[in-house]
């Protein structure tokens, strides 16, 4: 989505990626799944549960008291619709399903359509919209004129 830009470069999204994930994966609930190929990682799905208290979830919606969210699913673009996606999701649901969890959010950036397309198909629905104005985001007009 180079419309979204200025963006961060790989080393900082990932090593920010990796002090979130390491926070996830040590509570109760987080479920990672890795989708290999020929034993090469191609994907990976990533889910965590969180509680409602407290939440932008809670004074706005009906909902049980905890909630699992789909942190994060990728897949190698080579490797993208070849129904890899779909089975994370198949998996990272029943998996939290199966741990009692029923209500279920993810995030997903403005312009991913295909990931916005998957996600509909599964049930999925808009519920809250972030936007933003970057100061270093080029040929914005912000006169208000």
């Amino acid at each position: 989505m180079p419309h979204l830009a200025p963006y961060v470069d790989d080393d900082t999204s990932w090593a920010a990626r990796q002090r979130l994930y390491a926070g996830l994966l040590a509570k109760p609930g987080t479920v990672l799944l890795l989708a290999r190929e020929s034993g090469r990682l191609v994907g990976y799905g990533l889910a965590h549960v969180t509680d409602v208290a407290g939440t932008w979830i809670e004074d706005t919606w009906v909902t049980a008291a905890q909630v699992g969210e789909i942190e994060s699913v990728g897949v190698l673009p080579e490797f993208r619709n070849r129904g890899i996606g779909t089975a994370l999701m198949d998996r990272l649901e029943a998996e939290l399903r199966a741990d009692g969890v029923q209500d279920l959010m993810l995030g997903v950036l403005a312009g991913n359509d295909a990931a916005i397309r998957l996600y509909e198909r599964r049930g999925y629905r808009q519920t809250w919209l972030y936007m933003s104005r970057w100061s270093g985001r080029a040929n914005e007009d912000h006169s208000g004129s």
